[in-house]
């Protein structure tokens, strides 16, 4: 079954703002965790952000119970991109258990660098 294209355009832009209502969500989720967050910012089609994604998951399995890890990617979630104020990528933004920010760091950062921040902002 073909669709027309104006149903296309309806289902695409549907399924793009359920992709934005889950990141916003995650975000959000994140912020208000009362535990450490770090939320970073990147794309698929950039080669420093596949980077830092091998990176994060490691950091996601190490923290798991004490810090909140998001990944945006930029261009579905612009919206949360433009929130963040965000125009390099890859961005970590880096938030206290009170959701404050207390660092943004730009280009890929290795898993040692990621982990010893998150365990001077206390993750333990």
């Amino acid at each position: 079954m073909k669709l027309p294209r104006s149903a296309l355009i309806l289902l695409l832009a549907s399924v793009s703002a359920m992709a934005h209502a889950d990141t916003a969500a995650l975000v959000q989720t994140a912020l208000t965790s009362r535990q450490l967050a770090l939320i970073e910012f990147g794309a698929e089609t950039c080669s420093q952000c596949k980077r830092m994604k091998v990176v994060l998951d490691g950091i996601t399995q190490r923290y798991q119970g004490r810090a909140q890890i998001v990944q945006v990617n930029v261009n579905r979630d612009r919206a949360v991109t433009r929130q963040f104020k965000i125009m390099v990528i890859p961005t970590l933004v880096f938030f206290d258990a009170k959701g404050r920010e207390v660092e943004r760091r730009y280009g890929d950062q290795d898993e040692v660098k990621v982990a010893q921040k998150l365990h001077e902002l206390g993750a333990r």
